[in-house]
């Protein structure tokens, strides 16, 4: 198991959310995905990986699930599009997933980065009820427990307590974006780069020992470079140079750096 710490917003505490290895396993394209439903007592003990249900009472939980369901997806495949009715919120088990969106010229731009122990959807519901943004799957198996967003309501209504846990994961949700900004704005793109890379470690970054760490999460240059905003052939140079320098090695298991410290030099005051 791989233990990773998210903070409530404003509130000061962790939890501590346990994820299964599986979540950052890679799904060769074009393999079947995984189908059929887990049974209720599989899916009450999945759910309670989540900080937003660790903690609530075994009834409302069980609850929950009858309105819950799992669902896998292909890399660039929609989960849902800007504009369209919020009806379900999801909560993300096994790979990544972009909030982005098409400018008037058609040029998609990323807003953020969500990954195994992270939710998406909270936000719309009490924002309209409509999505803000399309939610892209970006490798093939992202997985996700899914619930209606009208349980969802009813239960937040019904238990207080439930709907004050809901604040916390609009926080959270709020701080992707925040990030993006602080990719965006943080100058170069060496510096756009460093940022980005040790956001992504901090948040699911694995064998940590010194200077070195690794991503078990492989982003392709396209994602790259439309999260930090410039050329693919930029963020290739750039990235090459870091592999050159001995920096940062990329293959099948994800992104291995052996010198974080040169990538943290980079990140602006």
């Amino acid at each position: 198991m791989i233990q990773r710490k998210t903070q409530t917003a404003g509130a000061g505490k962790d939890f501590a959310v346990d994820l299964p290895r599986r979540v950052f396993r890679r799904i060769k394209r074009h393999a079947p995905l995984p189908s059929g439903q887990p049974g209720k007592a599989e899916l009450e003990k999945r759910m309670k990986r989540f900080s937003l249900f660790a903690e609530l009472p075994a009834r409302v939980l069980a609850e929950l699930v009858s309105a819950a369901s799992v669902q896998a997806f292909r890399a660039g495949e929609y989960i849902w599009r800007h504009g369209e009715t919020d009806r379900r919120v999801m909560f993300i088990e096994q790979g990544l997933v972009k909030a982005c969106r098409r400018n008037r010229a058609g040029v998609s731009r990323t807003y953020g980065l969500y990954g195994p122990g992270e939710s998406m959807g909270i936000f719309a519901i009490w924002a309209g009820m409509v999505y803000p943004t399309d939610a892209v799957a970006m490798n093939d198996g992202m997985m996700a427990i899914f619930i209606e967003t009208e349980a969802m309501l009813k239960f937040a209504e019904k238990y207080p307590r439930l709907a004050g846990l809901l604040r916390v994961e609009i926080g959270r949700f709020a701080d992707a974006f925040i990030h993006k900004i602080e990719i965006v704005s943080a100058g170069t793109v060496p510096q756009r780069l460093a940022v980005l890379m040790t956001l992504l470690i901090e948040r699911y970054g694995v064998d940590k020992k010194g200077n070195k760490a690794r991503l078990p999460i492989t982003l392709t240059l396209e994602q790259i470079s439309e999260i930090v905003g410039v050329r693919l052939e930029t963020v290739a140079r750039i990235l090459s140079g870091w592999k050159r320098a001995g920096w940062l090695k990329i293959d099948s298991a994800g992104c291995h750096f052996a010198r974080l410290d040169k990538v943290r030099e980079l990140l602006p005051d």
